[in-house]
């Protein structure tokens, strides 16, 4: 595979929602939830963030919709899920809820700088990535952040790829993104002219076909770019 640049997303591709930190959140103020259903469930939250963004929901508005689907299907009733709302926001503000970094994220990046492509991030967040990712252990990892929070502009739009790539003087022909989901990330990366791999961790899109379906940042550099037998990618 002829590639310059990877470009990530954030959320749920280089860090991902702790379920411990939430059930423990909600623990606290009373209720009861498991953090092993609240990650069976995500998914469900996933496909109803989707949805509610490509309609035009706001970031923030989505973020809290997320949350909610995720309390509900994890078994609390509406208004109570409702109630969490606030506290999790307050949680997430002190320390980002999507701070797991997986096992083998550290040594695929390496792996890709030491052949010379060059790693960054385009995510749609709020505007603390550079911080997030320093206190995971991960703030010199990216070449370049591109923050929706601060463009003004984000995902599923290509416009925010498309100024990466001219950040970074690379060619969307040269370049590959990976996201977590389908409507926002494989759409938004395709529009800009680029590759783009989905990152379904936990199995949740199946039925995905317009790109390939990796479980990880690391499976992505060994199948696709560093591997014995390079997969194509789309």
């Amino acid at each position: 595979m002829d590639l310059d640049l990877v470009l990530l997303d954030a959320g749920n591709t280089v860090i991902f929602l702790d379920h411990e930190a939430v059930a423990d959140i909600v623990t606290s103020h009373g209720h009861v939830v498991d953090a092993r259903v609240i990650a069976r469930v995500e998914g469900i939250a996933k496909r109803r963030y989707e949805a509610l963004l490509v309609s035009g929901l706001s970031h923030e508005d989505g973020w809290g919709a997320y949350l909610r689907t995720l309390l509900e299907e994890a078994g609390l009733e509406t208004d109570t899920a409702r109630s969490m709302i606030a506290p999790l926001r307050r949680a997430h503000d002190a320390f980002n809820l999507w701070r797991r970094v997986p096992d083998d994220l550290p040594s695929a990046l390496d792996r890709l700088r030491s052949n010379d492509i060059r790693v960054a991030i385009v995510s749609n967040s709020e505007g603390r990535l550079p911080d997030v990712l320093s206190r995971v252990g991960l703030g010199d990892a990216f070449e370049l952040i591109v923050d929706s929070h601060h463009e003004g502009v984000r995902k599923p739009d290509p416009e925010i790829f498309r100024r990466a790539l001219t950040r970074l003087d690379v060619p969307a022909s040269r370049s590959v993104y990976l996201g977590d989901i389908p409507g926002i990330d494989i759409v938004g990366a395709h529009a800009a002219g680029m590759k783009a791999v989905l990152v379904d961790a936990l199995d949740f899109y199946p039925d995905h076909a317009s790109s390939p379906r990796v479980a990880s940042v690391g499976a992505f550099v060994d199948g696709f770019v560093l591997g014995p037998r390079r997969m194509r990618v789309c």
